[in-house]
């Protein structure tokens, strides 16, 4: 593993899209909430808190390079655990019939 800390040229793209990748992990799920808020949808929900699991999953792996606090092992089984929870949150979010309140027009 690179160290952060050595300002190698790949840990510090490493670092720039892993903060890349946070900003936008946020405001997807910003606006599936957002969506989900404004529809009240249940299914929006499910891919709005599979969107914060999986694009979210980076930030505690940018702080163990910053500031190693736990087993790097541990940190990338969680991140995987999330991923994969994350990725089945929003694949059930997709598959669920929506239920909508337009009415059909005959």
């Amino acid at each position: 593993m690179i160290d952060v800390g050595s300002w190698h040229p790949v840990a510090v793209v490493g670092l720039i899209f892993s903060i890349v990748g946070l900003g936008l992990g946020i405001s997807t799920a910003y606006l599936a909430v957002r969506g989900y808020l404004r529809n009240g949808q249940r299914p929006m929900l499910f891919i709005a808190a599979g969107f914060i699991l999986v694009l979210l999953t980076p930030f505690p792996l940018l702080f163990q390079f910053l500031f190693p606090i736990a087993e790097e092992a541990i940190l990338y089984a969680i991140s995987a655990i999330n991923q994969t929870v994350g990725l089945c949150l929003i694949l059930y979010g997709l598959w669920t019939p929506r239920t909508s309140n337009i009415s059909k027009r005959v």
